[in-house]
């Protein structure tokens, strides 16, 4: 029995550490794993697809806006929520804490942030691009001439009205 509540200690003691807090403004050191590389993948090339299509570069993937990007889809699901800017959930309430490039250039050190996608519900690579070329804004984004990199976040929680949440962060 000993022996068993001490393998549960250590189990809850790994799965505990390297949780994120996500209340309050992010400091930029925080790093919340990817739970989808591939989609992430995926999306970065469908994004690519989508320059090329139109004469433009591919972007460069960025581990920093990455980190801003998993940040950001993680705490949406984890709070409930779907903003460009950052959220605490109080009761209720909704209470903004940081703006968008407030929160992306604690992460993005190594040059200037100039754009953010967000999409929820859409558990695909694709329907998330599909999603994002269908939206004027959104498109214009993808196809930004200085964008030079790009980092890409997914998460998921079923608790969560959508589910899924993509982000992408844009930098020059």
């Amino acid at each position: 029995m000993k022996n068993l509540i001490i393998i549960a200690f250590l189990f809850v003691s790994i799965v505990s550490y390297g949780q994120v807090n996500f209340k309050g403004c992010a400091t930029g050191s925080e790093r919340v794993a990817s739970i989808n590389n591939e989609l992430e993948k995926e999306v970065l090339r469908l994004v690519n697809i989508e320059r090329k299509k139109v004469g433009l570069p591919d972007l460069k993937w960025s581990d920093q806006l990455s980190y801003s990007a998993r940040y950001h889809a993680a705490d949406m699901a984890t709070e409930n929520y779907f903003e460009h800017d950052s959220h605490d959930r109080k009761g209720d309430k909704l209470v903004e804490v940081c703006g968008t490039f407030d929160r992306v250039e604690k992460f993005y050190t190594d040059g200037f942030a100039c754009a953010e996608n967000i999409s929820a519900g859409r558990s695909t690579a694709q329907a998330t691009v599909d999603g994002w070329m269908n939206s004027p804004g959104h498109k214009a984004n993808i196809l930004h001439e200085g964008a030079k990199f790009i980092g890409i976040g997914y998460y998921s929680n079923p608790n969560s009205d959508y589910t899924h949440y993509c982000v992408q962060c844009f930098g020059y």
